[in-house]
C-alpha cells in the first residue's frame, strides 16, 4: 500500500506557467483524505516549496534543494546537509577562472557576483511571478562572505555552462568529481551541485523514517535527471509525458504531460491500486 507520494514541482505538479492549478490541488486533497502523504520534492529553495504547499491548505512534509533540506512541516526541518565552505570557495574560484556564471543558495537566499541583478526582477517577492519563488537575493563581489555573515551554509551550488560548448560541461563535472560532490540537473542549461549523498530520495527517506513509512510504501513522479534517484528507489514510479527519455526508461508508468494533468492521472492510479490492497 502506498502511504507517501513524492512529487517533483516544475514540469510535474506545476503547469508551464509555474501554476499549481485547482484540478491538481483537488487531486492532492484526495490523497490526503485517503491517508496518503503527498510530499513536494524539488530543487527549489525552501520558501518557494513552502509557499506552494500552503496553496493546498495542508501542512505536509516537503523536500527542497534536491534533498539537502527536508521539512516535516512548514516550520520544522528534520534533515539538512550543506556544502562545506572550503568546497564552495573552490567552486567559486573555478567558476570565475573559467568565466562560468554561477549562483548558490542557502535556505532562503540566492548568492552570486556574476549574474546581473536586473535579471531577477521577475522573481522578487513583490512581483506576481515571484510569489511562486519567495526567495531573497544577495549580489556582491564576495558572495561567500555574505553567506558567512548570515551564519548560514550553502545547500546547493549551480553552474551554467554554455549549452553549445560541451567542453564546459565536461570540466565542470570533472571539478565536481575532484571535490567529491554530487551533480545533477533539472534542465540542460544548469549543473546543480550538492554534497555527496544528497539527492531527492535520501530527503524523502528521512521523512519516511520520521513517519514510519518504508521504501515499499513510497511512490514518486518526476520529469528530469534530478528526479531519477527517487524514481528508481520507489516501489511505484511515474514519468510525466514531458519527461526526458532517461526518466521514462526507469519508471513503471508514463502519464500525460504537466499541461494535461499527468499528476492527476498518476494520483488516480495510486488511489485505484490502494483500493485493491
Amino acid at each position: 500500500m502506498i502511504k507517501l507520494f513524492a512529487m517533483d514541482l516544475d514540469g510535474t505538479s506545476l503547469d508551464n506557467n509555474s501554476i499549481l492549478r485547482k484540478e491538481t490541488i483537488d487531486a492532492l486533497k484526495k490523497l490526503d483524505e485517503n491517508g496518503i502523504k503527498f510530499v513536494f520534492t524539488s530543487g527549489r529553495a525552501m520558501p518557494s516549496v513552502r509557499y506552494l504547499m500552503s496553496l493546498t491548505g495542508i501542512d505536509n512534509p516537503f523536500v527542497t534543494n534536491n534533498g539537502a533540506l527536508a521539512m516535516i512541516n512548514k516550520e520544522k526541518p528534520i534533515y539538512t546537509k550543506g556544502i562545506d565552505d572550503k568546497k564552495i570557495k573552490e567552486l567559486i574560484n573555478f567558476s570565475e577562472n573559467n568565466e562560468l556564471s554561477y549562483q548558490f543558495y542557502d535556505v532562503d537566499t540566492y548568492y552570486s557576483n556574476r549574474i546581473r541583478p536586473e535579471r531577477f526582477n521577475h522573481l522578487k517577492k513583490d512581483s506576481q511571478y515571484g510569489m511562486n519563488y519567495q526567495v531573497n537575493f544577495s549580489f556582491s563581489t564576495n558572495p561567500l562572505k555574505e553567506l558567512n555573515n548570515r551564519k548560514n551554509t550553502a545547500l546547493k551550488f549551480q553552474i551554467f555552462p554554455d549549452v553549445e560548448k560541451k567542453e564546459e560541461k565536461i570540466i565542470v563535472l570533472e571539478k565536481v568529481k575532484e571535490l567529491d560532490l554530487y551533480a545533477t540537473s533539472s534542465n540542460d542549461k544548469v549543473i546543480e551541485i550538492m554534497e555527496k549523498d544528497v539527492n531527492k530520495f535520501n530527503g524523502i527517506s528521512e521523512i519516511g523514517s520520521f513517519l514510519g513509512i518504508n521504501k515499499n510504501e513510497i511512490a514518486a513522479i518526476g520529469d528530469q535527471d534530478n528526479d531519477i534517484p527517487m524514481l528508481e528507489n520507489s516501489i511505484l514510479s511515474f514519468a510525466m509525458g514531458n519527461s526526458i527519455d532517461k526518466v521514462k526508461e526507469v519508471c513503471d508508468y508514463t502519464v500525460s504531460t504537466n499541461e494535461n494533468f499527468g499528476l492527476v492521472e498518476a494520483i488516480n492510479i495510486v488511489l485505484e491500486k490502494n483500493s485493491h490492497v
